[in-house]
């Protein structure tokens, strides 16, 4: 079996992650210095409203020109959404759209009464069309979620810290947590670089991340244990820890790949209020599957402190 030299290129992967890193936090603090919130939080965190409408005239007018081009054509239904809007004081209001129709349009905290006329300013100047949902999140609601999202995040990683010691031993507890926070701090720059936004959902998809990552970690860290035996026989800790990723490459490409194919499948097919949850998924499958490996691995071998490990 063909030994990649893994380990010996840790250097190489942790300045990777670490320029995302910087990026994305430097992007942060460029905005907290503009006075700007360091991250686009959605309406879950800073509270506000969301309206799911989906108009006939779109769906009518895409059925008439089959061949015109989506983007095109959404992109002018959105400004003649963000006219009607204007006239609300609701310009700046976030639009989206989906292939099938759907716009999600998410403002300020508005009332019913506003809501009920902005309702009919569609219905006067864009002809009808179903409300699908409309919420409503007070900004104390949202900094409630805000705080809550935070502790979960925070207990979940303590738990799965704990679980993993228990399993293994503290070594590979501390792989697993350098590996758990540099998932976080990783999607954090990217939904900074990208503005992302970021609200229950996105919280949802880390959680799911974390677990999935570290399931990763346990099967890479499952064949390191048993191959353990093999450091008697005068191997070193560096080319276990090279032949046990390579021995579970296939599995943990196959398991991404076929994962992946799921949840891109989902944003394509998939309803507009899942998407952003499916792009994080998406992210996060990846950086997963990269700490799994190029992360976790590096540190539990640091942690044997093997004079072998290079830079």
């Amino acid at each position: 079996m063909k030994t990649y030299k893994l380990i010996e290129k840790k250097n190489l992967w942790f300045t990777c992650s670490s320029l995302i890193i910087l990026l994305g936090f430097v992007m942060m603090g460029l905005r907290g210095i503009q006075s700007k919130p360091i991250l686009n939080f959605g309406i879950d965190f800073m509270g506000g409203s969301t309206l799911i409408l989906k108009f006939d005239s779109f769906n009518q007018a895409l059925k008439a020109n089959p061949n015109q081009d989506f983007s095109q054509a959404s992109a002018s239904f959105i400004h003649s959404v963000r006219t009607v809007l204007s006239g609300y004081g609701l310009e700046n209001s976030s639009i989206q759209m989906s292939q099938d129709g759907e716009v999600l349009i998410k403002t300020l905290h508005i009332d019913s009464a506003k809501i009920a006329s902005v309702q009919q300013g569609f219905k006067e100047k864009m002809g009808n069309f179903e409300v699908l949902e409309i919420d409503y999140i007070g900004p104390t609601i949202g900094a409630e979620l805000q705080t809550r999202s935070v502790w979960i995040v925070l207990l979940v990683t303590f738990l799965l810290l704990i679980y993993i010691t228990f399993r293994f031993d503290i070594s590979y507890g501390v792989g697993v947590l350098v590996a758990t926070l540099h998932d976080a701090l990783v999607i954090l720059s990217i939904a900074s670089l990208f503005n992302m936004e970021v609200n229950v959902e996105f919280v949802a998809a880390i959680l799911t991340i974390l677990g999935y990552s570290i399931n990763d970690t346990v099967v890479i860290f499952d064949r390191i244990r048993e191959n353990f035996q093999k450091l008697k026989t005068g191997v070193s800790m560096i080319t276990l820890t090279n032949e046990s990723i390579v021995q579970t490459l296939g599995r943990t490409l196959n398991t991404s790949l076929t994962t992946l194919i799921v949840v891109t499948t989902l944003f394509v097919l998939g309803g507009i209020t899942i998407k952003s949850f499916c792009l994080i998924l998406f992210v996060g499958i990846i950086v997963g599957t990269y700490s799994s490996i190029f992360i976790a691995a590096p540190v539990l071998v640091m942690m044997h402190r093997d004079p072998d490990v290079q830079n």
